[in-house]
């Protein structure tokens, strides 16, 4: 299968920057803190992709009590650090992006999480200057986060560019249905996710080299 978009919309964490292992480690042990026994294994199955306020509504609704604003601050702390000491780049990113700066391609990242995560992830792992001119929509800039398609709505009207001449690239299931709820086509990239859990994709790769192939870009 070949695309040919006029903007290509990346998810962040487990897609551009290796954050997801870390987040779900640091998501497992606030659940279990919180009287919700939780593993890393279980976090990845049940919050990957999802906004922080969804996991806070999900342990209320375990009958945890959860002090949103403090634990928001002392799980973001907890992973800055992680990000600034642990963060790696998704193996072969930095190579994919230059190729696609190289072929003139438009970029841009839509996250559910917060824009000072985004920026730090992709300080950290060196890849910011591929987004110097690009759209990047955040968890601020949408009251609803996925599988809602507002933040890919959002990135696409800022970008000027159809949704149905989008395609986004994610690793998560509730990623891959934002993209389908907003007229995109998707590239399910199963890097830590595993593959059956993104077949609702039009594509799943497990590598950005991949993405390239996809996108008719010799490698």
């Amino acid at each position: 299968m070949k695309f040919d978009p006029e903007l290509i919309i990346f998810d962040h964490d487990g897609v551009l920057v290796d954050s997801e292992i870390l987040a779900m480690e640091l998501l497992a042990n606030l659940a279990t803190d919180h009287g919700v026994p939780t593993t890393t294994a279980a976090a990845f199955d049940r919050y990957l992709g999802t906004s922080f306020d969804f996991v806070v509504e999900d342990l209320r609704g375990a009958g945890a009590t959860v002090d949103r604003d403090k634990v928001h601050a002392e799980f973001h702390s907890s992973l800055f650090d992680n990000f600034r000491t642990r963060l790696k780049e998704i193996p072969g990113t930095s190579q994919a992006l230059k190729t696609l700066a190289d072929e003139n391609r438009v970029v841009s990242i839509a996250s559910s999480g917060t824009l000072e995560r985004v920026t730090l992830g992709i300080t950290t792992t060196g890849i910011s200057h591929y987004f110097d001119n690009s759209v990047i929509t955040t968890a601020e800039d949408a009251e609803r986060g996925k599988p809602f398609p507002d933040l890919f709505l959002i990135t696409a009207e800022r970008a000027g560019i159809d949704p149905k001449d989008c395609l986004v690239i994610e690793d998560s299931a509730f990623g891959i249905e934002a993209a389908r709820r907003a007229g995109m086509a998707s590239i399910g990239l199963a890097f830590r996710t595993p593959k059956e859990k993104l077949l609702a994709a039009d594509l799943v790769v497990s590598s950005p080299e991949e993405i390239l192939i996809a996108l008719g870009i010799s490698t």
